[in-house]
């Protein structure tokens, strides 16, 4: 899309003087906690790698960007069998299921033993799902799966969530849904029960928003009754935000917003969504969302004049008080969506010769002397 003003995207990105990084600093930190614990399964430390799950859990220590450590404390700890997965080397993955299961022989009282286990039963069974179209699966592959979903909830029933006051618990028996018979059944109590546990996690809207969509246990209608009823259940907590998580995580998973989107709810919500962390990593994931649906409304022409007003004054909101940094593996589209928001919000100074800097809580303008 040509860009305003007749700007060409190079010659925007020449003009932005503000930190840009190919990854920003919060996905580095997950993988390092993730790195750092599955060095401690490599070497056996798994009596104190059981005990930082505990108190992470029970704790609810959060990591930059709102992601909650104890999920990547217990993907550490799974690492080994991940890797063979993703090199589809199911003998190596089938050991390293057996280290796990050993791990919980040892411990079968602690639920957290419980929880690496279970989850690494899902890994497996939803890998072997991916493998094909789930109507295309083998019978041999379907029994497979549905051994691994079914040993995987025999340990999750073995405790309570509640009464173990452990949102990582609940998110693994959440994680079930998709693979037991009366998942559907279940899944909205079993989000209530992850939500009333942690109503900061943003997982626990984002893995409810994908089953309430069509194809799953949901249509469009009931998606977005779910995305309102989130926001009852955590408004105390975090605003809006929850209709915002709702959202984006349709639009990665359907390619689009859903039709049935509030547009001005949905900007509130943004609001609360990066303002409940004040993190870069959600300022640059909301911006990327906004710049694409500013590009789309252009092209819709005249109808949709309303909604372009006001995601442009969205657009605008975020790049000048919330932004400071670029963070390029958040934007969807790469470069081309980043140079196309600049050119939007910060187009007539960049006629003037204006380049683009950092200034005070987001990104101004600056006409620098010569």
């Amino acid at each position: 899309m040509d860009l305003l003003d007749g700007f060409k995207a190079d010659q925007v990105l020449a003009r932005l003087d503000a930190p840009v990084m190919r990854e920003g600093p919060e996905r580095t930190e997950w993988q390092c906690v993730r790195d750092d614990h599955a060095a401690m399964a490599a070497a056996g430390e798994w009596t104190d790698l059981l005990e930082a799950l505990r108190y992470t859990d029970q704790e609810r220590v959060m990591a930059s960007g709102g992601r909650r450590v104890a999920p990547l404390i217990s993907e550490g700890m799974r690492a080994g069998l991940s890797l063979a997965i993703s090199k589809a080397d199911w003998t190596t993955a089938k050991a390293e299921l057996a280290v796990l299961g050993s791990v919980y022989e040892k411990n079968p009282e602690d639920y957290c033993a419980a929880q690496v286990l279970a989850q690494a039963h899902v890994d497996l069974a939803e890998a072997k799902r991916g493998q094909t179209a789930l109507s295309q699966l083998s019978n041999e592959t379907l029994a497979e799966t549905s051994a691994h979903y079914n040993a995987a909830e025999d340990l999750v029933t073995l405790f309570d969530p509640i009464e173990e006051m452990s949102p990582l618990l609940a998110a693994t028996r959440y994680a079930l849904v998709g693979g037991i018979e009366d998942g559907g059944a279940v899944c909205r109590e079993w989000y209530e029960d992850w939500c009333d546990l942690d109503p900061e996690d943003a997982a626990a809207h984002a893995a409810h928003a994908v089953n309430m969509l069509p194809g799953w246990y949901g249509s469009l209608s009931a998606f977005e009754r779910e995305a309102r009823r989130a926001v009852r259940l955590t408004d105390g907590v975090t605003g809006k935000a929850a209709y915002a998580i709702y959202h984006l995580t349709a639009a990665r998973t359907l390619g689009d917003l859903s039709p049935t989107i509030d547009h001005g709810f949905f900007f509130e919500a943004l609001g609360d969504y990066q303002s409940a962390t004040g993190c870069q990593y959600r300022a640059n994931v909301t911006a990327s969302l906004l710049s694409g649906l500013v590009m789309d409304l252009r092209n819709a022409g005249p109808t949709m004049a309303y909604q372009l007003t006001k995601s442009r004054a969205a657009l605008s909101d975020v790049l000048w008080n919330r932004l400071r940094e670029i963070q390029l593996d958040c934007w969807d589209h790469g470069t081309a969506s980043l140079a196309f928001a600049l050119a939007e919000v910060f187009g007539p100074a960049l006629k003037r010769g204006a380049r683009i800097v950092r200034r005070g809580d987001g990104l101004g303008t600056l006409v620098r002397r010569t």
